[in-house]
């Protein structure tokens, strides 16, 4: 198979969902004990007893490069570059022994990617609207529970392979709903232990007159928190990813000339599903209003490209990747206001990558490079 003909195929394959569309876990910060932040992946980390108003700015950039069959006698290069961002605010309101919260969140994500093997390059975007409605309980005097109801809008304007021209793009829109369930127990004053699970969400889009099934992938964890002072806490924390089967995966064709194309898009990352990432983190208060903070994350996931398997389901045509992710940042606080800015960098490679399917073999010199920044801001009293 020609190596361009080769990458238009992988353009078109089947596979579940890359990644939990979720601002808290994208925002990830690891341990937030000093600073009251409302974005947190447990829904009961944030104590009942203060009204806490938040926003965040997220911004993200991903440069991928790798060559189609690199076993082959003119192997395709291909680069594509992803523009993330994130646009959040929520609130938690205390109503004596419980609170009550709300949270909002728009996130776009725009694709550019080339082959030298075709001129011009690819341009495709993605939306996604995140609500959430959070009810969080004082169970004992130590202990919490949180309940959390969300729903999600989608919205995508995609060509959805480099075989297809402007003038034949794909755009749908979907909605999905699903619910996270969290505790958190206080030992003492200073250790917090929370446990969380958000199964995947499940909706309906309609793309092209056709009603289809779509999926988000869930997301469970366990949280160790423990404040050693007004000026010092630390933190564990295990995230564990879990995938149901999307219809979106399925092969479908463009609406102008009925080309076969992929609804998710170009980007090769589609195919990378996070499965585990630990992280320890510290904060530190250097002045009674100024501080800094810091994390490494043990990121692992695999590479699947067939569209009938979730991970764990066959290890044999999965590429395991593991990379780390560091993250270093500071704030500044008083007795109601907060300012947070953390930075973050990852990076990934592999000498191949299992594909065997449409007559791909495989990805070579795949690298991937990840950079962001996280800017919240708040008020708690």
């Amino acid at each position: 198979m020609k190596p361009m003909k080769a990458f238009v195929s992988l353009c078109l394959l089947g596979s579940q969902t890359l990644l939990a569309d979720n601002v808290e876990e994208r925002a990830w910060p690891v341990t937030s004990l000093l600073i009251p932040n409302p974005f947190q992946v447990n829904p009961a980390a944030i104590p009942t007893d203060r009204t806490i108003i938040g926003g965040l700015r997220l911004d993200r950039r991903e440069e991928s490069r790798y060559l189609i069959n690199p076993d082959g006698n003119a192997p395709a290069r291909i680069q594509h570059a992803t523009n993330k961002r994130d646009v959040a605010l929520g609130f938690q309101l205390p109503l004596g022994g419980a609170a009550f919260g709300l949270s909002g969140d728009e996130h776009s994500r725009q694709i550019t990617g080339k082959s030298d093997q075709r001129n011009g390059e690819v341009f495709e975007e993605f939306w996604v609207r995140d609500y959430k409605m959070k009810f969080v309980v004082d169970l004992l005097p130590q202990l919490r529970g949180a309940f959390t109801f969300r729903y999600q809008s989608h919205e995508a304007d995609l060509l959805g392979g480099y075989g297809v021209g402007n003038d034949d793009r794909t755009r749908y829109k979907g909605t999905m709903s699903g619910y996270s369930l969290g505790v958190n127990y206080k030992v003492g004053n200073a250790l917090n232990i929370g446990v969380f699970t958000a199964p995947p969400l499940r909706g309906k889009a309609t793309i092209e007159g056709e009603q289809k099934i779509i999926t988000d992938p869930g997301l469970g964890g366990l949280e160790l928190g423990f404040k050693y002072s007004d000026r010092l806490s630390l933190g564990l924390s295990v995230l564990k990813w879990s995938y149901k089967h999307d219809d979106r995966d399925e092969d479908t064709t463009s609406p102008v000339n009925q080309r076969n194309i992929f609804l998710r898009g170009v980007e090769v990352e589609q195919y990378f599903r996070k499965t585990l990432a630990i992280g320890i983190g510290a904060e530190f208060a250097i002045l009674p209003m100024v501080g800094v903070k810091g994390s490494i994350t043990k990121q692992e996931g695999v590479f699947l490209f067939d569209p009938t398997l979730v991970p764990g389901d066959n290890k044999d045509v999965e590429t395991k990747l593991v990379s780390n992710e560091l993250r270093l940042g500071g704030f500044i606080r008083n007795n109601q206001f907060f300012v947070e800015l953390v930075l973050m960098k990852s990076s990934k490679s592999k000498d191949r990558v299992r594909v065997r399917r449409n007559g791909i073999t495989a990805l070579g010199d795949y690298e991937h490079d990840d950079s962001s920044n996280v800017l919240v801001l708040g008020a708690a009293f």
